[in-house]
Order: C-alpha cells, then structure tokens, then sequence
C-alpha cells in the first residue's frame, strides 16, 4: 500500500510540474526529481498511454540533439467552473490545461430568489455540457460562491450579499443534477489559485490576492498552500474594521471594509449623492434612477471628470489600501495582486490603495513586497474554478 501511495503522489507531481511549466522534455522531468532515465520513461508511457501527455514538437539542445517537448493534452477531458458571485453568475469551459473554450454569462439582480440563481446555474451548466466547443467529454465541474464553504460537504454556509442563501448543499445538488464529481471553493480563493496556475503568481509561493468587488474578500497563499484557518474563514478582509462608527455591515457590525469600500458600498454612496444632486452626471448616466447607479457607473463618470465619482473612487481606494497595510504586515507576502470588479475599470482606486500602502506598511515590508494588478478580468474565479474541478488529474486534490 505504501509503495502504491508513493507512486501515485510522484505521478500527480509529475503531472502537476508538467502543467507548470507547459512543455518539458524528459531531461527536465529528470532533473526535477532526481530520476533516472527509465524511471522518466516508465512515467511518461505511463501518462501517454491514458493521453493525460502528448507531443509539443522538438527543441535543440546543447549536444545539438533534438529534445521531445511534452505538454499536457487538451483533449483529454474538459470541465466546468461556475462563478456566483453578487451580480452575474459566470460559466466556463476549460480543458485539461486551463484554456477556456467556452464562456457563458448571466447578470442578476440582488435579491434574486435562491431558487431562480440555482435554476440559471444549472442552466449554464447545461448550455456547457453540449457546447460545440467542447474538446472532450465534462468530467467534474467546481462551483464557487462568496461567503463560507463547508470543504468536507460541499456545502455553501452563508453569502452575505445574496439574501437567504443559507447552507446550499452545492455538491449534492449538482452531482444529482448532472452526474458528475462537484467541488465548491469560495470565489476569492478560486480566483487566487487562477493566478497562482495563469495569471501574475506563477511560480510564487507566497501572495494574497485581494478581491475587491461588489463584496470584498482575500486569499492567503502561504508556503505553497492555501491560508484556511481553522474552519476554512481565513481571508475575511472585509469584515474588518477601518472606520469606526461608520456604515452598517451586512455581517452586523458598523464600519466593515465592505461597508465603506466594495461596489456596493460606492453604488449606495452614489445613489445618496445622485439624490442630493451633487453629480449631474451621474444622474444623467442613470437616466435620474439614483437606485440602479452602479460601480461602474461611477467610474465612468470620473473617467468624464466628475469630481464626486473621483471623490467615491477615492475613499475606496484609501479605506482598502489601510485594510490591506495591516494584512501585508501581519502576513509579509513576497506578492500582493488586487483583483475583481473594481480594478482594471479605473486607475484610481489601484493609485489610492498603492499610496496607502507605501504610508502604512513598515518601509522594510513593503519595500520586499511586489504590488500587481490582475490581468483576469471577471473570469478569475471561473477559471479557477475550472482548474479546482481538474484537481485530481492535475494533482492539486
């Protein structure tokens, strides 16, 4: 049994080095983990023959003997990853390396009976199960939600921002439903383990990601591995306390992050301030509906120089900087990646949190620390999603 153990858990590193790196050659594969040549050709019959590994073409090397390149296959299976999250449910479809084939998006209103968001995650999960872009059959599928995740049922405990989500047995509900192995992982840490695998993290080992979006969360990525906790909560940046006294929480405490400095949080300042008219913009941009204003309305807006929008932008960014000073200090991370909604659609909430950083962190940290901005877009989570469901295959389980 120990030996069959220890072959099993050297061949999912291999798998999992091989999916690293992209293309190796046998040498690489060698050198790596301190093997010899039939040992690396046992291993690489081995995944060949279940066309986990296939040919990428050739290279020169040093002798000037052409070297066999190997990659993971594509083709060899395909799964999917759903990402719910507090105003659009978000499908894809990856193969074994990650490339996503296929995207299906749906926005949603807060409020939104759990019922009907079940229904329209089970329906994109459908549309991908026959999508022609399908390289292979689905094998499992991973579904990420905010809030918190009982790992040993599947089961998602709670999500704040979605009313009367409370204990969805996710995993029972979708392996009925489609007949397939169903993962569930909260949508920060899917959207982390997506740059640890494609994005701006490869080859780190130690990062947070800060997810700053309609609701606000993190992810801790520690000497290889996932920061939990002892009851998988780790990572509640937003539910920590920047204002004192302010705005209340949906948590139930008063000046939450997430409070004062998610999309929400803008969207109901905005809304407050379309109806005090301090910007005409923004009212005209909602055509007077001070309640639909949304985050992104209010970037746009200060992208056109309203100051108002600039001023909501800037106080989020300043409120999430402070949060995330304490965070890097406590933490020390070679990496810090600011991801979700709120980034990428206007720079000032990156700039206000890059100088409250420089001002809050100890000089020593922050000067070793690198400050990087996600390149994933809104798929983050989903693409993480989609490499979680391979876990087993790519040898992350």
């Amino acid at each position: 049994m120990a030996n069959r153990n220890h072959a099993a858990d050297k061949r999912l590193k291999v798998i999992s080095f091989i999916r690293e790196k992209r293309e190796i050659s046998r040498g690489d594969l060698a050198a790596a983990f301190s093997l010899d040549k039939k040992t690396v050709s046992d291993i690489v019959e081995e995944l060949a023959s279940e066309s986990l590994i296939a040919s990428s073409g050739f290279r020169e090397s040093v002798a000037g003997r052409r070297q066999e390149l190997l990659a993971l296959n594509g083709n060899h299976s395909n799964f999917i990853g759903i990402d719910l999250g507090g105003t659009h449910i978000i499908g894809v479809l990856v193969d074994l390396t990650g490339t996503m084939l296929d995207r299906v998006f749906f926005e949603i209103r807060p409020g939104l009976p759990m019922e009907i968001i079940l229904d329209q995650m089970k329906t994109i999960c459908r549309k991908l199960m026959v999508s022609e872009k399908a390289t292979a059959s689905v094998r499992s599928i991973c579904i990420c939600a905010p809030g918190f995740f009982n790992p040993a049922t599947g089961t998602s405990i709670m999500a704040a921002n979605i009313p009367g989500w409370q204990d969805v047995n996710l995993r029972e509900i979708f392996t009925a439903e489609f007949s397939r192995p169903t993962y569930t992982e909260d949508c920060s840490r899917a959207y982390a383990l997506a740059e640890k695998l494609l994005g701006e993290a490869v080859g780190r080992e130690d990062f947070i990601f800060a997810d700053l979006g309609y609701g606000i969360g993190m992810a801790i990525f520690s000497d290889g591995r996932f920061l939990r906790g002892a009851n998988n909560k780790a990572g509640e940046i937003g539910h920590t306390i920047v204002a004192r006294d302010g705005p209340s929480c949906s948590c139930g405490n008063r000046g939450c992050l997430e409070a004062v400095a998610s999309g929400r949080a803008i969207a109901r300042n905005a809304a407050a301030g379309i109806d005090a008219g301090l910007s005409p913009l923004l009212k005209g941009l909602t055509h007077g509906k001070a309640e639909s204003v949304t985050a992104q309305d209010v970037a746009i807006a200060a992208s056109m120089g309203d100051t108002f929008s600039a001023e909501l932008l800037h106080n989020a960014g300043s409120f999430a900087g402070l949060a995330l000073a304490n965070a890097v200090n406590i933490i020390n991370p070679s990496l810090l990646i600011l991801g979700g909604g709120l980034i990428g659609t206007n720079r000032i909430i990156e700039e206000c949190v890059s100088r409250a950083l420089a001002t809050h962190c100890m000089r020593e940290i922050f000067e070793d620390m690198e400050l990087r901005a996600s390149k994933l877009g809104m798929n983050g989570s989903a693409l993480g999603c989609g490499l979680l469901a391979a876990s087993e295959v790519l040898g992350m389980a």
